[in-house]
């Protein structure tokens, strides 16, 4: 019994150390033999493994949910909201990061690497969650939405459930499902199934919803390609540059650009569109800068740059023009580009890259990515009776797997080391501790980081003549920003994803691993290697494995849809009406429905205001992070603004702090004051009327910028012990009980 009981133990550590999680203070192993107690004594399946019966009285079943209860809250575990076919919710203290709470349900626990998630696991995730799908109480609510009840509920959706169990429902077989698994997980099943739940209903039972037929009909978004003319009524020449990172493909679409008479190219970063015009600028190209919070136009005063014409105003005509994909201009080009095509299957922005290869209306266009999307983009150009012409390119510089890892040891670290970590907590710690244990400083780089900053901090560890030799970054690395890394080091191949912690893409391996040893950077060979020996294995199998296909594009509802759709419920609330739409709304297995977790945030944050169905669908795609408590009261200050007709000043919303950040909690303030400075900007080229104050919005956004980089140049951890008797801090230690409260730490 105890070797059993040994070996459970030891399967249940080996499953939970996948995810970089410590248990709560006072706990060590005793935490993963809560979690295997758990599973054995209080998961249903287990209880076939014990000979024990599922079916409980009542009573019993409170006696075992207490006991539950009580082993999750002395191991530091949320109790389950509901019973335990639901998701399970756990608090998990990340290492050297504030406390937060993660969702983990019993499928996170086992979920492989993608090379590695078959057909047979599909269909018994598949299985798993049409029994949830039966189950859960957040179902039937939004089955309520449209006037199911729940005796309907239980009656149909047992049906429903039998009828894919029996392989009638074409899409839901678990084949097809995997690439889906692997592009979102089990969010994309679960949403997956409602919708094939109610096109069931459609077709077995019309009388359970009324107008059924006719609320599928306007969220019918199976013919994107239809959506738009333009591009349809041209023939188009369209090249594939494909290959490794650090291949020369998009150098090579670059250089076709440069030659032509009118050109656009396409970023998936600001900070990429920013750098192409800079290149365009110093070649002697006119260029435009197009960005949602920056507009720039070529500078004449250059040597050799001249406009390619002039309007019949005199307008200089600019020959090429560098934009956020997002930003796309409307209008006829002679080439065009497009980088990073694979983001195309992004859970959140690839409807953009979708967009724009539909619609795009250019003689040439050159996409550039990763070989994993020629699949699906030749499907897609197909439908339109498009030939795709495919180039691929091999690695222009040598990139070797190391075979063992530093060993667990920051001593390892070396100059030209770029420190790959997945959690913006541990970047300073992780930093702090470079710095302390080899002498060598480090520049950081990460996403919420203004990109001004990141470019800055770029360019102190591209600097050989300066002090920086380490790069600590997060994945933000992967893309934007030409660094000269000797070697990527992965402190974990594991990132919470924002429900759990997961391992990354092959996709996302390869690309932060193929940015050592850049080409013309004076680098020979690139390494990539991991701190934890335990690591090193799976980064080997990730940098020898090519990503899997992209299987569909993402795409999003337009605004006719959406206002259409409103009249049908004129009373639901937009967060509410924006979630229907997703559940009901019928989409082509090439294509899937991005997510709008970030948007229904938004959404409710402006809930209240007399705001139109078109000015709440613009500010739900702006530039703005609901869950950051500056940014939030910016934007609901700005959506008043846009609400009530009045103009909105800069000046009058944000307000710095004075002195220079030296903490992480400082610097974070000012990060977020720059995000609503950001939007700002953006709202100020979309409701021109309103937002008035644009030279003072870049004034003071450059004010911040500079002040974030002099914070990022003095930081140093604090001396905790000694804060009291430390008088050149930026904040003393009560203030700094205001600021963590602010920025909702505690």
């Amino acid at each position: 019994m105890q070797r059993t009981l040994a070996a459970g133990v030891l399967r249940s550590a080996t499953q939970c150390s996948a995810y970089n999680v410590l248990p709560c203070k006072g706990h060590t192993f005793d935490r993963h033999v809560a979690l295997d107690l758990f599973r054995r004594q209080y998961h249903p399946t287990a209880a076939c493994e014990r000979g024990v019966p599922k079916k409980k009285s009542r009573k019993q079943q409170i006696i075992t949910n207490n006991k539950r209860d009580n082993v999750l809250e002395k191991y530091g575990f949320e109790s389950p909201p509901d019973d335990s076919l639901t998701d399970r919710y756990k608090k998990a203290r990340i290492r050297d990061g504030p406390q937060r709470t993660v969702r983990m349900t019993f499928d996170d626990m086992k979920w492989p690497q993608d090379a590695d998630l078959d057909e047979k696991f599909a269909a018994k995730t598949l299985k798993s969650r049409l029994g949830r799908f039966q189950m859960s109480q957040d179902v039937r609510r939004r089955c309520g939405n449209f006037g199911i009840g729940d005796g309907e509920f239980v009656e149909w959706a047992s049906k429903f459930a039998q009828s894919v169990m029996d392989g009638n429902n074409e899409r839901l077989v678990p084949k097809d499902l995997v690439p889906l698994l692997i592009r979102s997980r089990l969010e994309g099943l679960d949403n997956l199934i409602l919708s094939q739940f109610f096109a069931f209903l459609e077709r077995d039972a019309p009388h359970v919803v009324k107008d059924m037929k006719y609320l599928r009909e306007i969220t019918d978004l199976r013919f994107p390609h239809e959506w738009t003319l333009g591009a349809r009524t041209m023939k188009r020449r369209i090249i594939m540059h494909v290959g490794p990172t650090n291949s020369g493909k998009t150098y090579h679409a670059l250089e076709r650009l440069k030659n032509c008479k009118s050109g656009v190219y396409c970023s998936p970063l600001r900070l990429l569109a920013h750098e192409v015009y800079m290149r365009m600028m110093a070649a002697g190209v006119s260029c435009g800068l197009l960005t949602g919070e920056d507009r720039r136009y070529p500078d004449y005063s250059l040597q050799d740059v001249k406009p390619v014409g002039y309007t019949s105003t005199g307008t200089p005509i600019t020959q090429v023009t560098s934009c956020t994909i997002e930003m796309l201009p409307v209008k006829l080009f002679d080439v065009a580009v497009i980088d990073e095509i694979q983001m195309i299957s992004d859970k959140q922005r690839g409807w953009a890259w979708t967009s724009a290869l539909l619609s795009l209306r250019a003689r040439e266009l050159h996409l550039c990515g990763e070989p994993s999307a020629v699949p699906l983009v030749k499907r897609i150009c197909e439908m339109m009776d498009e030939e795709v012409e495919v180039r691929e390119y091999s690695r222009l510089g040598e990139l070797e797997v190391s075979s063992r890892s530093l060993e667990g040891s920051w001593k390892n670290i070396r100059a030209g080391d770029c420190v790959v970590v997945f959690s913006r907590a541990e970047i300073y710690g992780i930093k702090n501790t470079i710095e302390k244990k080899t002498g060598m400083r480090c520049a950081v780089i990460y996403g919420s980081l203004p990109p001004e900053s990141r470019v800055k901090q770029a360019a102190l560890f591209n600097d050989p003549n300066s002090d920086y030799d380490v790069l600590v970054a997060s994945d933000a690395v992967g893309m934007g920003i030409n660094l000269s890394i000797n070697r990527v080091v992965f402190t974990t191949l594991e990132k919470f994803d924002g429900e759990s912690v997961r391992p990354i893409s092959v996709s996302q391996t390869r690309q932060i691993g193929g940015r050592a040893g850049r080409f013309n950077s004076g680098v020979s060979v690139g390494t990539v290697t991991t701190m934890q020996p335990s690591d090193i294995r799976a980064l080997q199998s990730s940098m020898g494995t090519m990503p899997p296909s992209l299987d569909a594009a993402g795409i999003k509802p337009t605004t006719s849809m959406i206002e259409m759709f409103s009249h049908q419920f004129p009373d639901v609330s937009f967060s509410q009406l924006w979630s229907m739409f997703r559940d009901i709304a019928s989409v082509d297995d090439q294509y899937f429905m991005c997510s709008f977790d970030d948007q229904e945030s938004v959404a409710r944050e402006i809930e209240k205001l007399p705001l139109t169905v078109s000015e709440r669908y613009q500010l739900i795609y702006a530039p703005v992070n609901a869950r950051d408590p500056i940014v939030k009261q910016c934007l609901q200050t700005y959506a008043a603004a846009i609400a009530y007709k009045r103009e909105c000043n800069i000046m009058d919303v944000v307000s710095l702090p004075l002195g220079i950040p030296t903490n992480r909690e400082t610097i974070q303030i000012f990060e977020q004051w720059h995000r609503g400075i950001t939007l700002y900007t953006w709202l100020s080229y979309h409701f021109p009327s309103t937002f008035t104050a644009v030279d003072e919005s870049f004034a003071i956004k450059e004010e911040c910028e500079n002040t974030i980089q002099m914070g990022l140049l003095s930081l140093r951890k604090p001396n905790r012990e000694n804060t009291g008797g430390n008088t050149d801090e930026y904040v003393k230690q009560d203030e700094n009980k205001s600021i963590r409260k602010a920025l909702g730490i505690y």
